[in-house]
Formats: structure tokens, sequence, C-alpha cells
């Protein structure tokens, strides 16, 4: 069977022509025909058949009318029927030699290598032998019908494209005879196409007929200039100046390669086509990408993957390929695809096609595609009076000029999906490349990649490349800073770096001064034509006045980054609404979302949203702003419910305002897990509206969140965060007059110098605090200060007075009817009891303390009870118990979270170890103790660890290790004023000191540490110093001497009902 298509449609098979009853059934054949074997959906059919508005009985006709097509194509002996129903449509069978459309096509393909690689005489055959398929125009039974002209106008086109190349080769091969005449119709039927004129010029010159030649061009550029407006191509202008030149000149440029250079078409430097806009190549449209960036810099990941995916996609023949990339301005989005464009332009024989979409250039609208569809038919050499005027009409043409090309089409600066996807080809073997600023989520099929922020060391790279300073390195400590205050942004990096290399008098220094300005690092950031703060505004336009609002708001937030539950705040909206906007934004790529649920934006646009924000303020100032009040007091309220997880007591109010209820909604905290990833998720906001909050005048809030946050913080060990948050909260009550929050600022700051070793300081403030409490009639606050105070006087050795602190507060809790504090202070109390040697009445009161905690249902109590007991526990020998405890509050601490009470944990259990001589396990748990306290920032802790790791190493034989590291912790203990710490230190070294030095050196040191103790009241550090010393006399030979000191720590061990000791751990998770 032999299908004709290329002139009135007929069907022959092999022996006569078959008869095809009916227009109707001719025309149903030749759609099929355009789309051989492959479906044509039912709907476009009928439409071929009855037009866009079909009668109520097409479908059944349509099958009448396939039924009479499948007879008609009926074959002796077939198998298979040509026509097959498929769900949706129809499929012709078509085989190879069938159709002269086919046999048409390939011909041309095989035209096209051969004119790529300068084949002339391949060239001439294979387009002779498409050529003579060519019978009329194609089809003229479906003459006018819209659904089918795209296909019959890309026929159309190929054959004309097949004569240009025809033309070349014989002017190559220098075949010139007889091509003037047939040039001149082809010219009278395609007046605008520039290859036959070139050609005619070329022909007629080479003929001697120069003056015709140039009669011919300047017809042309007549016809151009008046008609369209535009001079003619590169193509046309080199063959005028072949004509213009010295003959023998000219002899030269009309031999073999030279003339085919002449007719292929030019670019200019910004990549524009120059060269025939009126002809195409049947798939070789040119190289139409503007220049690639010279010495590309950075992004090696980004286009190793790009280009990857982009390669594999070109052979995946199940979708069109579409790579869709996006970002914030000025990320470098265009550079990148550009790049990508250049090294992939040799996959794309049949040409390259860059087209900017203007959504966020100054002064332009951005392109309406039925314009930019304009501009691509034009590319692909569609003649400027056979386009149609309709969006779909023209992006069904756009799909028939490109079918089967390999072509690359890359699609600049996108606004929307809207906007892209009349632009797509239909044809699998083209690739789309799309920049945007938006995510174009609703593009079908587009592989997204969003770009971010450079590196910082491919940020630094790139401006040492653009700054062409020789003396500067990548990775200089100038260098890495500029590219810091640049954000890491291609662009505000390109601008600085073109800032030095134009000013070779500035130094980094002098750019680092200008970026660091408060305000004025936007300002800096700007060259003649560019700006960071432009890009950022032309994205910002782009906004409805709704999201603008929101966005400037947003660059008010003190913070790095939000939730919806906060920005609903901010904005005052509810929850749907601001996570619709956020959304939207994100979208815009002005803000980004780094882990799921929060965003953030980038410095500088953050910057550019604040200054947008600030000029709507009549004083230019934000502190009075509703928004950042709504803000701040949802987060102080939020705070508040999250810390009813942590709290040890009841606290007392330390500023007003915190039991207000924000009017958006605020995020689920029903559990400890819940209210500790909230915490730990908001901390660095909480801080920097803290810091905000202190120096605008929102004196509540600066109270009133450290107050909430203090809990987590010295539970999860950020401890010099939240001194630094107590101190800010301290300063604002003094200034506002707030004494609650005087006091309570206080505590909270005794409690964490306390930690860190601060006694003397942390004393005071709580000698302070109680005053303050007492004046103001708080007993609650009273109580709470008289605990804390007591755990600052168990550290510096009163235990005396510790304990009676515990006991004032335990009335007072009692008074209070508060179960809570009462826990509390019996915990306390038995620590102190503890310290003192008296271990049967702090179990008791530890015990007691424990059974309240669980009443309360409070496990960071019992944790602490546990640790505490376990204390007790060791130093009465009951190891095995001791070992127990810690392990279970270690888990405790473990489930909370509570790295402090971790620490604690496992110190105490190297403590056991230590007293079970199992000095390898006891070592291990040590260092790993050591890390935690050093990271912490806990000198105490550290200092005392150290001892330990001391002792071992004597215990060991590691004299010379155990002398660094014991007199390393004497020197932190005065450091810090840990009184207990120092003595038993001073005891290790002199245990030290007794085996590797003199009973003098060490009877020194016990000596030290005895009169240490006795002002302590430590018992056991007594007991130990005095065997110290009586074993130095004996050592030196005075045994009764020495027996005299030995009994009077038998005594004392006696007392304790106990004859060997360890050390108790720094109960940090207290």
């Amino acid at each position: 069977m032999r299908f004709s298509l290329l002139g009135p449609l007929t069907v022959h098979d092999g022996r006569s022509g078959r008869p095809l009853d009916g227009p109707k059934v001719r025309i149903l054949l030749g759609v099929l025909l355009l789309h051989p074997n492959n479906p044509v959906p039912t709907d476009r059919l009928q439409e071929a058949l009855w037009g866009a508005h079909p009668p109520a009985t097409a479908g059944a006709s349509l099958k009448n009318h396939v039924a009479r097509l499948r007879q008609a194509l009926a074959e002796e002996g077939g198998d298979e029927p040509r026509i097959r129903t498929v769900p949706g449509g129809y499929v012709l069978r078509v085989g190879t030699g069938e159709l002269d459309a086919q046999d048409f096509t390939a011909a041309l393909r095989e035209a096209r290598a051969a004119y790529l690689r300068k084949d002339w005489a391949t060239v001439s055959q294979q387009t002779e032998k498409a050529l003579g398929l060519w019978r009329d125009s194609p089809l003229p039974e479906l003459a006018g019908l819209a659904e089918v002209q795209p296909s019959i106008d890309q026929l159309q086109e190929a054959r004309w494209q097949g004569l240009e190349w025809r033309m070349d080769a014989e002017l190559a091969l220098g075949r010139h005879q007889g091509l003037a005449p047939e040039l001149t119709g082809l010219i009278a039927e395609q007046p605008l196409r520039e290859a036959f004129h070139r050609q005619l010029m070329l022909v007629l010159h080479r003929t001697d007929h120069q003056a015709e030649a140039l009669a011919v061009f300047r017809r042309l550029r007549r016809t151009l200039v008046d008609e369209l407006g535009i001079e003619p191509g590169a193509g046309v202008m080199a063959a005028h100046q072949e004509i213009l030149r010295p003959r023998a000149a000219a002899d030269a440029a009309a031999t073999d390669d030279n003339a085919a250079d002449a007719a292929a078409p030019a670019t200019d430097d910004n990549g524009d086509d120059d060269g025939d806009h009126t002809s195409t190549a049947a798939g070789a449209v040119g190289a139409g990408l503007p220049r690639d960036i010279a010495f590309f810099t950075g992004r090696r990941r980004e286009i190793e993957r790009l280009l990857t995916l982009c390669r594999v996609s070109t052979f995946d023949n199940a979708v069109v390929p579409i790579h869709a990339v996006d970002g914030m301005p000025g990320v470098g989005k265009s550079a990148l695809a550009m790049h990508v464009a250049h090294q992939l332009a040799p996959d794309f024989p049949d040409g390259q096609i860059f087209l900017p979409l203007h959504a966020h250039t100054s002064g332009r609208s951005a392109v309406d595609p039925a314009d930019a569809l304009v501009t691509l038919l034009l590319a692909v050499g569609v003649a400027p009076q056979r386009i149609p005027s309709g969006l779909d009409a023209r992006s069904g043409m756009w799909r028939a000029q490109v079918a089967g090309k390999r072509i690359l089409l890359l699609l600049d600066d996108a606004r929307s999906t809207d906007q892209v996807s009349p632009l797509l080809p239909g044809s699998l073997s083209t690739l789309v490349l799309v920049t945007s600023r938006r995510r174009l989520l609703a593009l079908d099929g587009a592989m997204p990649m969003t770009l971010e922020v450079l590196p910082p060391d491919e940020a630094a790279e790139l401006f040492v490349a653009k700054s062409e300073r020789v003396e500067l390195a990548a990775g200089s400590g100038s260098v890495t800073e500029l590219v810091r205050l640049c954000g890491y942004l291609p662009l505000a990096i390109h601008l600085t770096a073109a800032r030095l290399r134009h000013h070779r008098t500035w130094t980094t220094a002098d750019l680092e001064a200008d970026l660091e300005a408060a305000a004025g690092r936007l300002a800096a950031l700007h060259t003649e034509h560019l700006s960071v703060a432009a890009a950022f505004d032309l994205s910002y336009r782009d906004l409805a006045p709704a999201l603008q609002q929101f966005f400037r708001r947003l660059g008010l937030h003190p913070g790095g980054d939000i939730d919806a539950y906060a920005a609903a705040a901010l904005n005052d909206t509810d929850l749907t609404t601001t996570r619709r906007l956020l959304e939207d934004l994100e979208d815009h790529h002005l803000i980004d979302e780094p882990v799921r649920g929060r965003y953030r934006m980038h410095d500088l646009i953050r910057e550019h949203a604040r200054s947008l924000a600030t000029a709507d303020m009549p004083d230019g100032s934000v502190a009075q702003d509703p928004a950042l009040d709504r803000l701040l007091s949802y987060y102080l309220h939020t705070a508040h419910r999250a810390n009813r997880h942590f709290t040890r007591h009841q606290s007392t109010s330390t500023g007003a305002g915190h039991n207000t209820a924000p009017s958006t909604r605020s995020p689920e905290l029903s559990t400890e897990q819940q209210a500790r990833a909230w915490f730990s998720a908001e901390q660095a906001n909480l801080q920097a509206c803290v810091e905000y909050a202190a120096t605008h005048g929102c004196s509540d809030h600066a109270i009133g969140l450290p107050a909430a946050l203090h809990e987590f913080l010295r539970t999860q060990g950020h401890w010099n965060q939240a001194r630094a948050l107590h101190q800010l909260a301290l300063e604002t009550a003094c200034l506002t007059g707030d004494r609650r929050g005087q006091a309570g600022a206080l505590v909270h700051l005794g409690v964490f110098r306390r930690l860190a070793g601060e006694c003397a300081v942390a004393a005071e403030n709580l000698h302070s605090a109680l005053e303050l409490y007492r004046t103001l009639g708080d007993r609650l606050g009273e109580a709470n200060a008289l605990i804390t105070l007591a755990s600052v006087e168990q550290l510096t050795g009163n235990h005396q007075g510790a304990a009676e602190r515990a006991l004032s507060a335990l009335e007072l809790y009692r008074a209070l009817g508060d179960p809570l504090g009462q826990a509390n202070a019996l915990d306390h109390l038995g620590t102190s009891q503890q310290l003192t040697g008296k271990y049967q009445g702090a179990a008791e009161n530890l015990h007691f303390a424990l059974r309240l905690y669980r009443e309360q249902g409070n496990l960071l109590g019992q944790a602490n009870v546990l640790t505490n007991l376990a204390v007790v526990q060791r130093l009465t020998g009951q190891y095995a118990a001791a070992l127990e405890g810690h392990h279970n509050a270690l888990q405790l601490y473990a489930c909370q979270g509570n790295r402090a009470g971790e620490v604690s944990s496992i110190a105490g259990i190297g403590l056991v170890q230590e007293a079970t001589s199992d000095y390898a396990a006891a070592t291990e748990s040590y260092r790993r103790v050591l890390v935690l306290y050093r990271d912490m920032g806990v000198p105490v802790g550290e200092a005392r660890t150290l001892a330990h790791l001391g002792n071992i190493q004597r215990l060991t034989g590691s004299y010379p290790a155990a002398s660094d590291t014991l007199q390393q912790a004497v020197a932190m203990c005065r450091e810090n004023a840990d009184r207990r710490g120092e003595a038993d230190a001073l005891n290790m070294l002199g245990w030290l000191l007794a085996v590797s030095a003199t009973p003098a050196e060490a009877r020194a040191c016990h000596t030290q540490a005895l009169d240490i103790a006795l002002v302590i009241s430590s018992p056991l550090a007594q007991a130990h110093a005095l065997e110290g010393i009586g074993a130095s006399h004996a050592q030196e030979g005075h045994p009764d001497q020495g027996e005299t000191w030995l009994e009077q720590a038998r005594a004392i061990h006696r007392s304790l009902a106990r004859s060997e000791d360890g050390e108790p751990a720094v109960h940090a998770g207290r």
C-alpha cells in the first residue's frame, strides 16, 4: 500500500488506485496520515470533520466513517486492520516506504546531516530525491482546516528548506547554469525569504551579472525595510560583500566551503540571530544563544547535575524534556542555564533558541505568550504574513514547525506557568530550559532545580575571579568576610567585585567598611546599570498588595526564621491565609523553607523588606508598629505555655502581660516533647526578640521572655545564652522600676552564675532578690530565692547555711500549699545532709522528695532525686544500687532531652566505677563528661572531672600525667571559688606527691586541704586530709606522730559509718 499526501490524497495498492468514497472519508484519512502510527483523539477527528461545534450525532457518524475507511483500505490476507481503535481515538498503521511524506522527511533528514558536514554532492542527491516526491500543495482536500493546517505548513516549510539546501549545494559545486530562472520563480513565491535572494545574488555575480546581483540586493533591502522595518541578515550581507570585492578575491570566496559559509546564519555578540529570519533548516534554526560567560566560576555540582538530567531526559521518549531552574533574585539562574545550554548545544544540531520573557525587566512588561510565539515562529523561518493571529493557532503552528527537530529552547525569566505553557514544543526531541524567580508548580512534566546562594568557597572563588586582583586569594580572611556580607549572592558578589575591579586604589577593607554600614549594605551593592535592591524591587512589584504588605511585615521580624503561627500573629491573619501567603512568597523565592514549616529570608532580602516597611512609618521607626507588638505577645504567651512542662516550682510573675492570649492560634504544646521541640526551633528567635524588646521599650517582653525560657535553657545546657538574656531582663527591669521583674531576673542570674562557679556574685544576686521579694510581700518568690541560695551555699561549703535555707523554704512552701516547692526543698535539704555526712537523714528526706515528685508527675524532680540518692548509696558502699540509680536517672534525663542532667548521671556512674576500681570504664565516663562540660561552659564540673581523671592516672601509675592534670584541677577550682573541689583536688595531689616526690610536699597539700575542709565543714575531706598527713609522718620515720593523725581520720570515718570514699557529682541537672 502506498499513501501519497504531497499533493491530492491518493492511495495505491501496487496495482491500482483505491477509491475513497466521499469527502469526509478523505478528510478522515488525511488527518490520520498526518499522524501515522500515533493515536489521534476522537474529538480532534470530529473537529476536522464538522468544525468546532460537531452535531450530537458526531460520535456515531465518526464510527461509520471509520468503518467505511477500513473497508476501503482492506487488504487481501491482511491479519491486522489498517485502523485500530484505541482508548479515546484511532491509529492508522503505516509501514516503512508506504507514505510519501515519511520518505520526503527522511530524505531531508539525510540532506540536513550532509549539509552540516558540507557533503554537497549528498545534499544535492537527497534534496532532489525529496523534492521529486512533491506533486503539489499537500492535501488540498483539507485546506482551511485549522486542526491540520500547522502540519501542512510544516511540510510546506520543509519543501522550502529543501530548495534552499539544493541551491546552496549547487552553488558549492559550481553548477550555476539554469539556477537564475528557478530562483527568480522561487522569489516570486516567497518574496521575504532572504535565502533565495542571497543565492540569486551569488548566481548572478558568479555568472558575470554583477549589476543585476546588486539590483536584487537593493530590491530586497527596500522590501525588508518598508514592510518589516529590518535590515537584511548576515547571510545576505556576506553575499553583498562578495559582490563588492575585487574579482580575484570573489573567486576565492566562491570556492567550496566558503560558499556554504555565506549560507550559514550568523549571530552577533549578543546572540541575536542576524541571519535569515524567513528561513529555516527543517531543524537547523541557527545558534541563537547569547555568548556564554567567560571563565564561568562555581556551581560545579549544579552544572553536573543539570547536564546529566538534560542528557538523560533527551533520550526519554515518554515526555518532552523540560527543566525549570528557579531561585531568588540575583542567585544566577540565567547564567547557569546559559552556561549549561552552551555545553548542550552540540547535542542539538537543529538549533538553539534563546527567548527572554522579561518577567522582571525594569521598564518592560512581561512578554505576552502570543507575542513570544511570533518571535519563536520568526526564529524558525515562518514568514510574518503566515503567522496566525490567535494564541492557540500560533502555539499549534510552533509545535508543528519544530516537530521532530533536535532544538534547545531556553526561556529566560518566566513569570508563570501560563506564560510558558503555550511556548512548549510537542516534540520529544526538543529540550526546554526555563528560568524563573517563581516555582512553576503547575508546569506539567517539568523537572525543577532550585538554585541556592553559593557555598562560601565558591563565593570566594567568584569574587576573586571577577575582581581581577591577582594579589587576592579565595581563602583570605578579607575575601571570606566580603562574600559573607554579600550574603553569598552571586549578583551581590559580581557588583562588589566590579567596584574593586574599577577602583584600583580601593582595598577589600574599603569595601568591607561600606558593606558593614548598618543601613548601607544594599546601597553599596550597585554599579552603573545594576543593583541588588532594584532586582529585589522588581520581584516585590510583582506581588499582590496583600502579599506586599505581608512581605514588608516579615522584614520586621527580629529573628532569622518564622513559622506559620508567628507569621499569623505578625500579620494579624488566620492560619490558613497565612500559610497561603507564605507559600506564595516561597513560590516567588522571596523566602525559602529550609525545614518543613519554617521560613526564612535571605539577609539582603530582609534588609530590603525592612527598608520598605520603615518607609511606611511616619518617623521611619518600627518601634510602635502593632505588628511587632502582636508578634512579641504571641512569643511571650506561647513560651509561658511551653515552660509549664519544665518548671521546677510555681513561678512568681516577672512582668505584666504574659497571660494575655494572642489573637491567633498557637501550636499544640500538650506534651513535653512538643514544648521542647518548639523551644528548640524558636530559641534563636526568642533571643532576638528579647534583644529587640530591650532596646525598643517593650519592657514586658524583655523581662517576661527570659523568665519563660529559663528552665529550658538550664536543662539544655545553654547557660551562657541564659545569662545574657537574664542580664538584659535585669537591666530593663531596673530602667522601668519593675521590682518584681528585677527580683526574678536576679534569681535566674544567680542560678547560672552558680553553675558557672561565680558563687560570690550568685550569692549577692540572690540576697538582693530576697530583699526585694520580702519588700513586695511575695512569699513564693522568697521561697524560690531561698532554694537557689541553698544550692550556692552547698557549693561554697556552707552546708549548715544551705540546710537552714532549705528548711526556711520548706516552711514557706508548706504554708503556701505548694507540694512541688516542698519536694524541691527536701531535695536540697537531703543534699546538704549528705555533704555533712548525715547519710541516714539525707536518704530519708530524698525518699520523701521522690514520693512528692512522683505524685506531681514531675520527671525532672524524680531524676534529680535519684541522682542524689545514688550519691548517698555510693558513699555508704551500696555500689550496685548507686549504679542502678544513676542509670535510671540518666534514662529520665534523656527522655526529657536534659543535657545537663545526662552529664550529671554519667559523672555519677564514673564515680561508682572509680570507687569499684574499674579504672578503664571510669576514664571513659570522665572523658565523655569532660567534653560535655567544656561544650556547656561549666568550669566547676570540668575542674572536678579533671581531678578524678588525675586520680585515676595516679592509681594506674601515670605519675607525670597525673601531676599535670591535678595541678590544672586545683588551679581551676581556685579560679571558680569551688572550695570543696579544691580540697578534694589537693588531697589527690598530696597522695600523688607521696609516691612521686617528698613526704613534706605531700603533707603541704594535705594541710591546705584540711584547712579548707574545716572552713566548709566537710568531714569527708577532713578525713582524707588527716590520712594524708599521718601517712607522710610515717613515711618520714615518725610512726607514732603519724598514728595520732590517722586515729583522728578513723574517728571521722566511724561517725560516717564508712571507711572509703569517692566524690559527689556536680548536680548540673538540678
